[in-house]
């Protein structure tokens, strides 16, 4: 009489059993489908760092949370340089990370001035960044075109995409962002600029990765009026390195950097064949007429 009890009660089991496989297969099959690995740093990433295999973690999330620009295959981001603080629970975007270069070439060196927050954009300038760099006049200064007319210039632009590759403290300590993002800030450029606003202390030293003719032109701009540096647009992507505009070469001819210049000329580049050319001066002559006069009168 017991075994048909038993029986049916291990029927009873396998069919439970074979119930709740079913359910939780059919349960992960579900989770499977609707989630993905993604990339997520290991810890908070603060802009400048440069990204390495041992910073990164693959998780899976569910598909509703992935960000459609959202980096997944590590392998895209090692090597960049990190813009703006991504935390450990955030996905890698592209527009956080940069290709910007931080060694320097064989004609590149490291190049350090002083600074502060005004000259940097508001202390907004960080370790990776490329920014373009101003001369602001403390007059404005008289320049002649080609044409003759003379127009007073305040402002000139004579580095164009400059790495940045350090910015310091007193202390001696990186310039970083205090903070993270906040998710409910709807563009990257109002993300970007949200974050920049909160740095962790006051810039005191800037390092820039410069070649000797942008060395140059930074060192005779200074001498001729303030650095002020500018942040282009950091949501694109820039490469190269620094380097001088053409106005500045223009100016520099024209002696416009002198600390006490006078009317600079800006005039368009001629051949040595097309140059005028000048008839022999004869007023050395004429200048010794009234000398020679002079010592005849004084003759016995």
């Amino acid at each position: 009489m017991q075994k048909p009890w038993i029986g049916g009660l291990l029927g009873l089991l396998l069919m439970a059993c074979s119930v709740g496989g079913y359910w939780y297969f059919m349960k992960h099959t579900e989770v499977e489908m609707q989630s993905m690995e993604t990339i997520k740093p290991v810890r908070l990433l603060q802009s400048g760092q440069v990204i390495e295999a041992s910073m990164l973690r693959t998780v899976r999330i569910a598909q509703a949370a992935h960000h459609p620009q959202a980096v997944t295959n590590p392998q895209f981001v090692l090597g960049q340089t990190v813009t703006v603080p991504i935390d450990s629970d955030e996905e890698l975007l592209p527009w956080k990370l940069t290709d910007t270069r931080m060694t320097p070439l064989n004609d590149e060196r490291y190049f350090s001035f002083k600074t502060d927050a005004t000259v940097n954009v508001n202390n907004m300038v960080r370790r990776g960044d490329r920014v373009d760099v101003w001369v602001e006049f403390e007059s404005p200064r008289a320049i002649a075109d080609p044409s003759g007319v003379i127009t007073g210039v305040g402002a000139v632009k004579i580095i164009e995409q400059l790495p940045v590759a350090a910015v310091k403290t007193a202390e001696g300590q990186e310039v970083v962002d205090g903070g993270t993002l906040d998710p409910i800030i709807p563009s990257a450029k109002a993300a970007l600029q949200e974050t920049r606003s909160k740095p962790n202390g006051k810039p005191e030293l800037n390092t820039y990765i410069m070649s000797d003719e942008v060395y140059e032109a930074y060192v005779i701009g200074g001498t001729g009026g303030r650095i002020k540096l500018a942040l282009p647009d950091l949501t694109t992507r820039m490469t190269g390195g620094g380097k001088v505009t053409e106005l500045y070469t223009r100016l520099k001819e024209a002696d416009a950097f002198s600390p006490e210049p006078q009317a600079a000329a800006v005039r368009p580049k001629v051949a040595l064949s097309e140059a005028p050319k000048q008839e022999p001066s004869a007023q050395p002559a004429q200048r010794a007429q009234p000398s020679q006069a002079r010592t005849q009168e004084v003759k016995p």
